[in-house]
């Protein structure tokens, strides 16, 4: 996968960003997943490890907090479930997806090295330059 100045460009990053915007065009929710997806591709840039999975669960993750904050992890496996319904090429990765959107909060326990990956990264991207640039600009006026 290549960036460009912090940009993604790839087809399954393309197709999981399209997917996102189809479901929930939400701003600050669509910087973060971008934030979670550069964590995730940074710590495994060396590895043999498929990044299609962080990508594509980068964007679904967070789905669910549409419909209601506190069970998002779970409500986002029926996103996951439709992404997979359309994307019929990512059924063989539905486990380590599945492991990563379910088990990414921090009282999450991740069984694959996918699923530790993603909850770290989770973590990490609110500490991205980009995050914080959209929080400082966000904050509220005194």
């Amino acid at each position: 996968m290549k960036t460009n100045f912090g940009k993604m460009e790839d087809k399954n990053y393309k197709l999981g960003k399209e997917f996102f915007i189809k479901k929930w065009n939400d701003e600050k929710i669509k910087i973060h997943s971008e934030c979670v997806i550069e964590a995730c591709i940074n710590m495994s840039s060396n590895t043999n490890l498929n990044q299609d999975i962080f990508v594509i669960a980068g964007w679904i993750h967070d789905l669910g907090r549409k419909i209601d904050k506190d069970s998002h992890h779970v409500i986002s496996l029926d996103f996951l479930k439709e992404f997979l319904e359309e994307n019929t090429q990512f059924i063989e990765l539905e486990k380590e997806l599945k492991d990563c959107i379910v088990n990414h909060r921090s009282e999450g326990n991740p069984e694959t090295i996918y699923g530790l990956i993603f909850k770290c990264a989770d973590k990490v991207a609110l500490y991205n330059n980009k995050w914080l640039e959209y929080k400082k600009n966000k904050a509220p006026c005194p």
